[in-house]
């Protein structure tokens, strides 16, 4: 699960605050002092047992006289950002176990990691860490790559690049087998690509080890990679200054924590589907002066909502220079209600459309099996399957099925046109 949010919104807060639950020191040493005051209170619930800290003024911090039972504190792994973080700790204590190490070495007392030099080889896409050792000193697990056995010359882990310790820290953290493991700045030192690894290795240890990963991140590359289900959106509203944790698109978040500047005429809507058609559309119309943008959010809430947040921020540009499509089985809701510049497909949406019309008109192609229980599941099969490239060919073009659904809503999709065409020019 990511956590995106503009800066000062308040994310490392709740991480801090989660940490608190198992280590009550955390807002004394990684928080500004004085940010507490006679009112500030954290209020915890777990099941059905609830816990509250409030302001201690003797100590300047919130407080509990509270039993926290240790089966609630060890649910919980929290690594915050520089310099706090679990891991900047153990730069000198590994610098203290520089004898040990050795004599470790010495005798032979090290075994090769093979899960973690796995886990290494696939965040970085390469065989560097083959050599990889371990050594067990106090119950804890400490590595290093062996140069040289017999001058016992070694490259500790507090010596690798940030981003490779990272790692490697936070692979130590997932063998303590939490509930869940809430990470700030997960891109800090990781470049794009290793981002990107990072997280296909983190899916497999949730499903395997059976925990949670919670993270912040500012970077949009690693955002991009990731499942609708996957990212959240964290914010303040600026009047009441509650602060908000919802499921939002990655376009829905790219827009409004970076913005699409630069352009004349926005497009919204709801799917990667709509907005191939309403740039086919386009394409079609010669005159076309306007710079203009089509960004598809993700769902026809996401659509409006972010309409009204521009209509308010002006982030992206004017009110009237934005419009919103949706699909035709949106249109009696009432989310859009009063909201001006908002147009509809003649039909609940393309994908449904083909499907519906499947068995009826041979004009679309056969497929082998329409795979899926629900009917919109059906509906993105059969439309990939037609579409998809099969060696080089299509069963039909995108292009084509729109020009079929044009030639059944004629009148409709004209009007439709029309008004994209008349909005850009």
């Amino acid at each position: 699960m990511c956590l995106a949010g503009k800066n000062s919104v308040g994310k490392t807060t709740l991480l801090r605050a989660i940490r608190n639950l198992y280590l009550n020191n955390t807002f004394i040493e990684t928080a500004a002092p004085y940010i507490f005051n006679n009112d500030s209170s954290v209020q915890y619930k777990i099941d059905n047992k609830k816990i509250k800290f409030t302001y201690n003024s003797r100590l300047g911090v919130i407080d509990t006289r509270q039993d926290i039972p240790n089966e609630i504190k060890n649910l919980f792994l929290v690594e915050l950002p520089i310099p706090h973080g679990n891991r900047f700790s153990q730069f000198r204590y590994l610098s203290e176990l520089d004898e040990e190490i050795r004599a470790k070495i010495a005798i032979g007392e090290y075994s090769r990691p093979d899960d973690l030099i796995t886990f290494l080889n696939k965040v970085y896409q390469n065989e560097k860490f083959n050599d990889l050792k371990s050594v067990a000193i106090k119950k804890n697990n400490y590595y290093f790559i062996l140069k040289d056995e017999n001058e016992r010359y070694y490259i500790r882990e507090d010596y690798f690049s940030s981003g490779e310790y990272f790692v490697i820290s936070l692979y130590r953290n997932i063998q303590h087998r939490k509930k869940a493991i809430f990470i700030d700045e997960i891109d800090i030192s990781l470049d794009a690509s290793a981002q990107v690894n990072l997280i296909k290795c983190l899916r497999d240890y949730c499903d395997n080890y059976h925990v949670n990963i919670i993270f912040t991140t500012h970077s949009l590359g690693l955002m991009k990679t990731l499942s609708k289900d996957e990212l959240f959106y964290i914010e303040k509203d600026e009047q009441s200054h509650a602060v908000s944790l919802e499921n939002r698109s990655y376009n829905f978040i790219k827009s409004v924590l970076y913005e699409f500047n630069g352009y004349d005429k926005y497009i919204l809507t709801e799917d990667e589907c709509l907005e191939r058609y309403i740039r086919y559309v386009i394409s079609r119309e010669e005159k076309i002066f306007n710079k203009y943008q089509v960004i598809y959010i993700a769902g026809g809430s996401q659509v409006i909502d972010l309409m009204k947040r521009n209509k308010e921020h002006e982030f992206l540009t004017a009110d009237n220079n934005v419009i919103a499509i949706l699909d035709g089985d949106q249109k009696e809701e009432s989310y859009h209600n009063n909201i001006n510049n908002v147009f509809f497909l003649p039909y609940p949406n393309i994908e449904m459309e083909i499907l519906s019309r499947y068995d009826l008109d041979l004009r679309i192609p056969r497929v082998n099996s329409i795979d899926g229980t629900r009917t919109s599941k059906r509906a993105k099969n059969l439309y990939w399957k037609l579409t998809k490239n099969h060696g080089g060919q299509q069963l039909i073009s995108h292009e084509k099925l729109y020009d079929y659904l044009e030639s059944i809503f004629p009148t409709e999709t004209s009007i439709l046109s029309q008004k994209i065409i008349n909005f850009l020019s």
